[in-house]
């Protein structure tokens, strides 16, 4: 019997004969006061908006004219007929004129958005004083959903169409799933930006190889989250149902027996840390009302009680941490 098969009937044996209270307190995450949070003013760039309201009979005419605030996608020569003819035949298909009608209708304005981003990025100069701020713009990107934040330059560019609810007919014609398309609302916009500059500015270049390690880097992703977005809720940073989440906490135990026990903590082996780091539906062997990726929500966990012990260690220090075994004996964590 290989260990994928003792893995699953162990852990359903296990929730079968054992219960779980429903009350849990209150992970123990970063909060800052606001009188010490530094004043930050952040401006969101709607390029899509000003590139679809260019009048078509002098389009030419109108991409020169909003250049200046659109670089990051203005920078071509504007005078060359067949950068011109490019864009237009873009802003006049028919599918990215629609989708360009839906992501109005779901973002009439930025106001809520911008409010979540200023306070995110005071957060991130409270903590990382020296560091400067990046411009943010948003754009249609025709549902180029497999990355609707991209970070370069101290730049974040979002694709507004990505984020137009998980019941917006195109995803569904796309295939994206349906625990994917559960992510795409408007509400997971924010959290998203604030994941994306995690990793392209402060995720250190480390390599995990067993599902410790994994728990670990995971952890440390969700804490930052933590520390910038301390309003947002749980189910939206690890992206669960409320149901998936609830499930999570009950189980808790019984799940990480499976782990100890197997010692699939310190396991290499590839299907196994896939099975409990990735996206899906649920987790394969466990129950269809488990949440997907469990190993990232206890190395959150761990995270939350790890920073806990040690509150002199500073949220740059915690990043930089490399020894897995060492994040789970002094984090004492015990579900």
């Amino acid at each position: 019997m290989n260990k994928q098969t003792v893995f699953s009937i162990f852990l359903l044996s296990l929730l079968s004969a054992t219960l779980f209270s429903c009350h849990h307190a209150r992970r123990n995450i970063p909060e800052v006061p606001k009188s010490k949070l530094p004043k930050v003013q952040v401006q969101v760039h709607r390029y899509g908006k000003a590139l679809f309201g260019i009048d078509l009979k002098n389009f030419q005419t109108g991409l020169k004219k909003i250049k200046p605030e659109f670089q990051p996608f203005l920078n071509a020569n504007l005078n060359d007929t067949a950068n011109v003819n490019k864009l237009y035949r873009y802003v006049t298909d028919t599918q990215i004129r629609y989708v360009y009608h839906k992501a109005m209708q779901v973002f009439p304005d930025l106001n809520r958005e911008q409010q979540q981003l200023q306070s995110a990025f005071a957060h991130i100069k409270y903590y990382y004083p020296h560091d400067h701020l990046p411009e943010v713009f948003t754009y249609v990107s025709d549902l180029y959903y497999e990355q609707p934040v991209m970070v370069q330059n101290n730049v974040v560019v979002v694709a507004l169409d990505d984020y137009l609810g998980e019941k917006f007919p195109l995803y569904a014609d796309l295939n994206i799933p349906k625990y994917h398309r559960r992510c795409m609302t408007k509400k997971n916009m924010v959290v998203d930006i604030v994941k994306a500059l995690y990793q392209n500015d402060f995720r250190q270049k480390i390599y995990p190889k067993t599902l410790l390690d994994n728990m670990l880097e995971a952890g440390k992703e969700l804490y930052f989250l933590d520390a910038m977005l301390p309003d947002v809720a749980d189910t939206l940073k690890i992206c669960y149902t409320e149901k998936q989440l609830q499930w999570m906490k009950k189980n808790k135990k019984a799940v990480w027996a499976v782990l100890v026990k197997n010692r699939f903590l310190y396991s290499s082996d590839y299907m196994l840390i896939n099975k409990m780091t990735q996206p899906g539906p649920f987790s394969d062997g466990f129950s269809h009302a488990s949440p997907p990726a469990m190993a990232k929500w206890f190395g959150w966990q761990m995270a939350c009680k790890y920073m806990g012990r040690h509150p002199k260690m500073t949220l740059r220090e915690f990043l930089k941490m490399k020894d897995a075994q060492t994040f789970l004996e002094e984090s004492g964590y015990k579900p």
